[in-house]
């Protein structure tokens, strides 16, 4: 997965940030949402941050 990649537009978030707030210890979406701001303007990145959220949770438990 590419850390650049921006996946929330509105707030220009990235993979690695969304990385950031899970090795901080965050574990769902809405803790990672209330570090970051993600998914909190239009919304239509919400799938695919939930996603991100899954794979570097999932990562940082092995």
């Amino acid at each position: 997965m590419n850390l650049e990649d921006v996946v929330c537009s509105c707030f220009n978030i990235t993979n690695g940030m969304i990385k950031d707030a899970v090795d901080s210890g965050a574990t769902t979406f809405e803790e990672v949402q209330e570090i970051t701001g993600v998914g909190t303007a239009c919304g239509i990145c919400i799938d695919d941050v939930q996603r991100v959220v899954d794979y570097f949770a999932t990562e940082r438990s092995q």
